[in-house]
Formats: structure tokens, sequence, C-alpha cells
């Protein structure tokens, strides 16, 4: 059943996740009147959540992004964070949908979008796993028994961050739009927050209109072919 699931989110979750996050303005109620505490703790997460997909996809990248909107993957990738955690991506994308509940102080999310967002990604999981034990047999299988699933094995770490080469490039031309939406989500939550008058909203869409053409401009680069995302040398 939760393969099943996963399957179908993940042929659907670029349509249906843009959708839960819509739930992050939905209403007028604060779950804290600290709002501007809950929004620092909640960029901080978002932020590190955020950290830990630059660094993946930096160290060691995964082609895991699906062909033909199934899940696909050419390789076992087991090197750079992956050493160190099954689905560091995943854990990124879990911390950054929880920082954007607390920063948004928002009791319908964290009710109810963030449990939905969890039990998604349970599922989506679920369905990469069949498909890479089907794959890759004993080697997934060595692999699961050695590395944890989420929670990250620290031991080792230090080595990881110092052996191997981070390619800047393919971090821009792989994250650049996950990078985007984050940002604009906190700003878009800290104008909620902090804008008491009209020239703080000047300033918020002033923002947003800087990190779109940024976004527009990369993507027009990676399109043309002048930004690629070779191994840095």
């Amino acid at each position: 059943m939760m393969v099943s699931v996963g399957n179908f989110l993940f042929r659907t979750r670029n349509a249906l996740f843009p959708l839960l996050y819509l739930t992050l303005f939905a209403g007028f109620q604060r779950v804290s009147d600290a709002s501007v505490m809950m929004l620092i703790l909640g960029s901080l997460i978002a932020l590190v959540g955020q950290g830990i997909r630059i660094l993946t996809v930096g160290l060691d990248y995964i082609v895991r992004g699906g062909r033909n909107k199934r899940v696909y993957a050419n390789d076992l990738v087991q090197n750079g964070l992956f050493a160190h955690c099954r689905n560091p991506l995943y854990l990124g994308n879990l911390l950054m949908i929880v920082g954007f509940g607390v920063a948004s102080n928002n009791p319908w999310y964290l009710a109810i979008t963030l449990p939905l967002f969890f039990l998604a990604y349970a599922c989506i999981i679920a369905a990469e796993e069949h498909y890479l034990l089907e794959r890759f047999g004993d080697a997934y299988r060595h692999y699961c028994a050695t590395t944890p699933r989420l929670m990250p094995r620290l031991r080792g770490l230090s080595q990881t961050l110092r052996t191997f080469s981070f390619n800047w490039r393919r971090v821009v031309v792989k994250e650049y739009s996950t990078i985007s939406i984050t940002l604009l989500v906190l700003v878009l939550l800290s104008g909620r927050v902090l804008n008491d008058s009209s020239d703080d909203w000047v300033l918020s869409a002033g923002l947003v209109g800087l990190i779109l053409l940024a976004c527009i401009g990369i993507r027009a680069l990676k399109k043309s072919g002048r930004l690629s995302a070779k191994p840095a040398r």
C-alpha cells in the first residue's frame, strides 16, 4: 500500500506539494505570541535543511529524480553524505518543511499539513526502497544494514567533508529552483510577520523580484548550455 501511494506521490509531487505550501499562509491564528522568535527559529531550521541539500548535491550527486515520472536510479551512490544517511535530500526537505511551519507560526499547517508531508515522504521513501532493493539486491541490503535511513551517522563526517571536492556548478544547476523556493517562502513569511506598512511590502516585493530574476537567469544559462553541472576539476 505505501509503495503504491509513494509511486503516485512521486509522480505528482511537483504539483501537489506546492499546494500544501499554500496552507502556510492560511488564516490568521497563531500558535505563539512570540511571532518574531518563531520566525527566526523556523528560518534557521529551514536553512539548515537547505544546507544539507546543498552539501549532498555538491559532494556526490545521486541521479534519483525519476525517469518518465517513475522512481529510477542509474547507480547505488554510497559516497558523500550518502555514506552517512540513505536519504539526505529528503532529510533536508523535512527540515525545511518543519522550519517553514515553525516560521509561519500557523496552527493549521503544523497540525494538518506537516503530518501529511511526513506521511507523504514516508510513502515515497518506501517506494524508492522497494525499487532499489529490486534493482541492486544484496548491495542495497548491505547499504541499508550499515547506513541509517534518515538520522545521519556523524562518525566520519568530518573526513567526508575534507576528502570530497565540492562542485558549486552542480549545486547551482541542480539546486537553484529549490533554493529559490526556500528563499521566496522565507521572504513571504518574514513579510507577514514583520511588515507594518506599504513601504515594508515594497522591500519584500523587491526581494521576491530579485530571487525570481536570479532563478530565471540561471535557468536561461542552463538551457543555453553556458552553465552546466560538470564535475569540479
